[in-house]
């Protein structure tokens, strides 16, 4: 028998989640406020709908969120999908996710988020495709990213492929980034802790722990293809493409924006003096041809309208520009652009209903160290002037195979935990455990959680 959801937010993720869900025999709500979706959402699927303002308890009772096994709250508005993850937790729904657009609720307020809005998983759509046009921009092979200790530290999921460092030598003659380190393999089904002698094989997904300013160097030692990329441009200096633009900053020899907006490119060209900013339309040839687009390595098209982002991509293209990134809000639009050749789209609402799917398949798994049947977690913990382990050197500890000391953060400082190294009253500790040893890393750390 099926399980139960329940979706707010009719729109590209809600309808794509509502569609997928109940082809797979789930029995499926969907709330919406705009009448004229009733149609197209009971045409193309068997699921009921609820016209109505997911904030509102009688619409959220008409849905039966209190028999639902996940609620999602995927609307368009993040204080709607906030508030309505309250309610439908306080009457009953079992777990629920809630997509954010902004990336620094997820990077920095991730755990204040989670504890106050009763939310299982965060998602930043704005993170999700962030990370995936650096993909397609810099060749990495990054498959997911948790953001922890406030953003100070990131634990990356990376695909290995031929080529990687990690599937040349062993990981102890492997030298990472201060501050960094992999603490756990996938392969196939199995988890790795790897010691110092083992090497990944091609194929792997590998957990790596690093500092967040350190992402960069990780990402560049473990891709088979991570190197620098001349010129980058990018069309469009709103938020995503600020975000773009300061994750390629140390990849690429130079970043250009181009803005059409006078007010907001003279306000970026203040900001980001690193960068040269062109006040302009990216869809006009003779500017892509002044700013010398055909020898620019990467272009990649991040304004607010799908059709201005194809057209300049497209352009770009024809220009002679090796790698081409659009963004495309509707998702329903990019097999066909893809057709015409033009093959990387990123869809920020296809990338966010495939993240929410993969948590409902992991068995409600949001930890991306959990994927792989829940046999392990991350744990972040305070010490607290009761824990055994204040005072303690990780030698004396000797935790044992199945637990791994990643980081510790001490005021703005990262370190990765030798043998030697005590821990102290207000360390973060993080933590890679495997699930039989929880009761042990709650014996030594029984502080909290860090907050927000």
């Amino acid at each position: 028998m099926g399980e139960r959801f329940a979706v707010m937010g009719a729109g590209e993720v809600g309808f794509h989640l509502a569609r997928t869900l109940s082809r797979e025999g789930h029995s499926v709500m969907v709330i919406d406020l705009d009448p004229s979706l009733r149609e197209r959402v009971e045409d193309a699927m068997d699921v009921g709908m609820v016209l109505g303002n997911g904030t509102h308890v009688p619409v959220l009772e008409a849905a039966k969120v209190r028999n639902c096994d996940l609620f999602m709250a995927v609307s368009s508005s993040d204080e709607a999908n906030l508030a309505a993850s309250v309610l439908a937790k306080s009457l009953g729904a079992k777990r629920s996710v809630v997509r954010v657009g902004i990336a620094d609720d997820v990077t920095t307020h991730r755990r204040t988020y989670e504890k106050v809005f009763s939310a299982d998983l965060l998602l930043s759509t704005q993170l999700l495709s962030t990370t995936r046009i650096l993909n397609h921009l810099l060749g990495h092979s990054t498959l997911a990213v948790e953001y922890l200790a406030h953003g100070k530290v990131q634990l990356r999921k990376i695909h290995l492929e031929e080529g990687s460092l990690l599937t040349r030598k062993p990981l102890s003659e492997v030298d990472l980034p201060a501050g960094s380190l992999v603490v756990a393999l996938f392969r196939d089904n199995e988890l790795i802790i790897p010691s110092g002698i083992d090497k990944a094989q091609v194929g792997d997904h590998a957990l790596i722990l690093c500092r967040s300013e350190s992402t960069g160097k990780v990402e560049r030692m473990v891709s088979s293809q991570g190197r620098h990329y001349g010129t980058a441009i990018i069309a469009g200096g709103g938020i995503t493409g600020h975000t773009v633009a300061q994750a390629l900053e140390g990849h690429v020899d130079q970043v250009k924006i181009i803005e059409r907006d006078y007010q907001r490119a003279e306000s970026l060209a203040q900001q980001c003096p690193n960068f040269e900013v062109i006040h302009g339309d990216a869809n006009d040839l003779n500017l892509l041809k002044a700013e010398r687009a055909h020898e620019a390595r990467s272009f990649v098209a991040l304004t607010g309208n799908d059709e201005q982002n194809l057209m300049a991509s497209l352009l770009a293209q024809e220009l002679g520009v090796q790698t081409v990134v659009a963004l495309v809000q509707r998702a329903e639009t990019s097999h066909l652009w893809k057709k015409l050749g033009l093959m990387n789209i990123v869809s920020p609402r296809s990338i966010a209903a495939e993240r929410i799917q993969s948590y409902i398949r992991s068995g409600y798994n949001a930890n991306i160290a959990s994927l792989k049947s829940g046999q392990a977690q991350i744990l972040e913990r305070t010490l607290a002037p009761a824990s055994p382990a204040v005072g303690c050197s990780l030698a004396e500890i000797k935790p044992p195979r199945g637990i791994i000391f990643g980081a510790v953060v001490r005021g703005e400082r990262v370190f990765v935990p030798r043998g030697p190294d005590r821990l102290e009253v207000g360390d973060t500790v993080i933590i890679f455990t495997q699930v039989e040893h929880l009761p042990t890393v709650q014996l030594l750390f029984p502080g909290r959680e860090p907050a927000s």
